[in-house]
């Protein structure tokens, strides 16, 4: 939903709303809906064949499914399949969720996970699951299921060997991916503040070239008088400190270890390389100049929005996501819906931010920190005992084909959110965001219990990156996250998920048992190496970073331990992967009218 855009929307609808809005639905009560730790179910006439009639669970869903709705009818008619029961979750933590129902007895006959949750292993390990490879060797019988790409269930095999679930929300040609991934991190640049600075925007591709932009953002007020906040390194916990690692060639996570690979095939934490320290180094050189907010060391991210919104900073360093552009516009009595091209017409307004490229030491190239994965966010397992689980399996096959996303996103045509024009999708805005579909009662949930749409992508389905589909031209806000991948594509911070990046912790393993101690100690430590009153006080707050690690964090044993998971990892199937992307299939991003997209 172009102008919904969230980095989950555009990548898999299934993930968009459930942090933002299931909460919201949680205790939304319908025409029998499932609520919160309850269910759904449909009654069967007496005598009525129960072949294909089956059970759902789906903890980490939370807004509940009317099985009588418009679309969820028409979505089972079409698989074949008659959802008796579909329970959802409270809300709570899903591990605890699945285990008190596996302790009260059965799974029902399907259940829909994150495709990486931990839970996969112990419902793996205690047998409840249909190993399903059968299916995805069987073109006959499940054509759409045999289409997926091998590397995509490599990806997902578990470590016996077998695939149990079936992944959703893969890209559907995994070396024709959508152009549009959601990576919008990097260096953000408020438009006005550049040009009235008097440095060029390509002096800002030089570290040197930076820094003076900042000094010169310094001597600045901003519209009430305030002194401009040269740099912020984005929300809490420093979210923007892998982009900064980037400049340094160190690869890093907001809020985690970064593992480097190096020569010798081992990997390192992002703290044993010489490019962290020097990255930090840098970041208190600009505190200490007054080049960067202090505040990054502690603020909450509603301060950091009150600054962004009030455009309080002249650069971030940031995922991009909480640019001030829509606050912008607002205030400049600009509707949020204009597009890239007409708002060009008339001139960016003042305030307005746009993604430049990072600044660069020389000879160090940077690290990757926007990572593409086409392989999927949730699964969907069918239990051991589930009874003629071939019918179940049909169903799901039909999930993944072109008119079941269509059926599954805009409802039946006679809904009128959608008409077939020559094999293209035209979306009727004017239905599909109005009061009956997404503009409705807690934006749209209510509409999506009631009638079904959205909800069945959960259960399967690939991204309709190849459906052809007529597309409005994107806001001007959503255009400029847009131009922010690309940059990333063009200075070579956006890639394949890494390979570490891909490693589980252990069950009770040392990674997973001081990760959190880890990241406490990062956080504190952090905070003091940027706020250090002298370059004495940094060495010496780096030292005890340093020794904290090893002994509180017990970083040798953590460090060992995965070296050893990402050796065994890196010698399967699934860590040997490679995706050489052949072409990506733009968006209608910059037009000023509808075009056809995914072709």
């Amino acid at each position: 939903m172009y102008n919904r855009l969230t980095r989950q929307a555009v990548l898999a609808m299934v993930l968009t709303l459930m942090v933002s809005l299931f909460a919201a639905c949680a205790n939304t009560k319908e025409k029998n809906p499932a609520t919160t730790g309850e269910d759904s179910s449909t009654e069967t006439p007496s005598g009525t064949e129960k072949s294909n009639h089956f059970t759902l669970y789906h903890p980490l869903q939370t807004t509940p499914i009317n099985l009588d709705g418009a679309v969820t009818k028409a979505v089972m008619e079409k698989m074949g399949v008659v959802w008796d029961k579909v329970e959802i979750g409270n809300g709570g933590d899903v591990a605890q969720q699945i285990n008190l129902k596996l302790v009260g007895g059965d799974l029902p006959d399907a259940i829909i996970l994150n495709a990486d949750h931990i839970m996969w292993s112990r419902l793996i390990d205690e047998k409840r699951l249909l190993p399903l490879d059968k299916y995805f060797d069987n073109a006959e019988e499940y054509p759409n299921l045999a289409k997926i790409d091998k590397r995509i269930l490599d990806y997902w095999r578990a470590a016996d060997g077998h695939i149990y679930f079936v992944p959703t929300g893969y890209e559907p040609i995994i070396d024709e991916p959508s152009a549009w991934q959601g990576n919008a991190q990097g260096l953000w640049i408020q438009d006005d503040i550049l040009k009235k600075s008097g440095v060029s925007k390509d002096s800002l591709k030089t570290v040197a070239g930076f820094e003076n932009y900042l000094e010169a953002v310094k001597t600045m007020k901003d519209s009430q008088g305030r002194n401009m906040i040269p740099l912020s390194l984005g929300g809490e916990n420093f979210a923007g400190l892998e982009v900064v690692m980037s400049m340094f060639g160190v690869k890093t996570l907001s809020g985690g270890t970064g593992w480097n690979e190096q020569a010798d095939g081992a990997v390192i934490p992002d703290y044993k390389t010489p490019g962290f320290k020097k990255g930090f180094q840098w970041l208190h050189k600009l505190q200490l100049k007054g080049l960067l907010d202090p505040e990054t060391a502690f603020h909450k991210r509603d301060l950091f929005m009150e600054k962004v919104n009030n455009l309080r900073f002249g650069a971030t360093l940031s995922n991009g996501w909480d640019n001030p552009n829509i606050a912008t516009l607002k205030n400049n009595g600009v509707p949020d819906s204009i597009t890239y091209k007409e708002l060009e017409k008339r001139g960016f307004p003042k305030g307005w931010f746009s993604p430049v490229y990072l600044p660069a030491n020389d000879g160090v190239p940077f690290a990757q920190y926007a990572n593409f994965s086409p392989f999927g966010g949730l699964g969907t397992g069918i239990s051991a005992k589930t009874e003629n689980p071939d019918i179940l399996m049909k169903g799901l096959d039909w999930l993944h084909t072109e008119e079941a996303f269509i059926l599954m996103e805009y409802g039946p045509q006679e809904l009128g959110a959608y008409k077939m024009e020559d094999g293209v999708v035209v979306v009727d805005d004017s239905v599909f965001r109005g009061p009956e579909f997404w503009g409705g009662d807690a934006g749209g949930m209510n509409n999506v219990t009631e009638k079904g749409f959205w909800w069945w992508k959960n259960l399967g389905g690939a991204l309709n990156t190849h459906i052809k589909t007529m597309e409005p031209p994107w806001p001007a806000t959503n255009a400029m996250l847009y131009k922010a991948e690309e940059i990333n594509h063009e200075q070579g911070t956006f890639g394949l998920i890494p390979v570490a990046n891909r490693v589980k912790p252990v069950v009770g393993g040392s990674v997973e048992k001081y990760s959190p101690v880890q990241n406490d100690i990062r956080l504190q430590y952090y905070a003091k190496l940027l706020l250090a009153k002298n370059d004495k006080e940094f060495e010496s707050a780096y030292e005890q970073f340093l020794k904290e690690m090893k002994v509180r964090g017990h970083d040798e044993e953590t460090i060992a331990e995965f070296n050893e998971q990402y050796k065994a990892y890196a010698n399967t199937p699934a860590g040997k992967i490679a995706v050489e992307v052949k072409r990506s299939l733009p968006r209608n991003v910059y037009s000023d009218k509808a075009e056809i997209i995914g072709q």
